[in-house]
């Protein structure tokens, strides 16, 4: 859990930062969690901004590790009139049962998980056999660029200032090797310092038999 001067510190500059992303990454929000359905899991949800792009009908689970911002999501969901409840935890140890939820949700999540193979091995195993995860989250620049050399030399102030935040974090490839059955991801930049890179994207935790839905994000198997 995140408690002292530290969490309550980030707990007070996050609504601001969390609709600063937003406004710039609302159409990847949009086209990930508007299809989401049954009971989802959302880890690291901060203050609630993804409530707004949830489809009516879905029980909404948020584990937060950082008890100053449940105040904040209490509030959303009631505002939001969303079903769901907040829990205390963290993503390397998420305290449901196996197989239990529809969909997983990250967004910046995965770069200030302290492990984040263990955080992804935790969705795994409460994704029921059909379910997805979904994420959106900035990731390191390519080796041996100039973005990429500020994020290696700028990381350990940045991950100090920003609760753990590692911009030079390879989450794609990590996603990618967790275990999933299938796993699609866009790759784009947003007009943000030292994080510009993002992918956002699905992972399935078994093949799905269905057809991909119409605007469903492309495969880039390189990236």
């Amino acid at each position: 859990m995140k408690r002292g001067l530290r969490a309550r510190f980030f707990a007070a500059l996050l609504p601001a930062l969390s609709q600063g992303h937003a406004r710039v990454s609302e159409p990847w929000r949009r086209k990930l969690l508007g299809g989401l359905a049954g009971t989802v899991l959302e880890i690291g949800p901060g203050t609630g901004i993804n409530l707004a792009y949830l489809p009516d009908g879905v029980y909404w689970l948020g584990l937060e590790p950082n008890p100053h911002l449940h105040p904040w999501l209490e509030t959303a969901l009631r505002q939001r009139g969303v079903l769901g409840e907040v829990l205390l935890g963290q993503a390397e140890e998420i305290p449901l049962p196996q197989e239990s939820v529809d969909a997983v949700v990250a967004t910046l999540v995965l770069c200030s998980v302290e492990d984040p193979r263990r955080a992804l091995a935790e969705i795994l195993r409460v994704l029921k056999p059909e379910g997805r995860f979904v994420f959106l989250e900035h990731v390191a620049a390519p080796r041996g660029s100039g973005p990429r050399w500020a994020q290696d030399l700028l990381c350990p102030l940045w991950a100090f200032l920003g609760d753990g935040c590692h911009p030079n974090r390879e989450t794609l490839a990590l996603i990618r090797e967790a275990g999933f059955a299938r796993v699609e991801a866009e790759a784009f930049t947003l007009p943000l310092p030292l994080v510009a890179p993002h992918v956002a994207g699905i992972a399935w935790k078994a093949w799905p038999s269905a057809p991909l839905p119409e605007g469903a994000l492309p495969v880039h198997p390189g990236q």
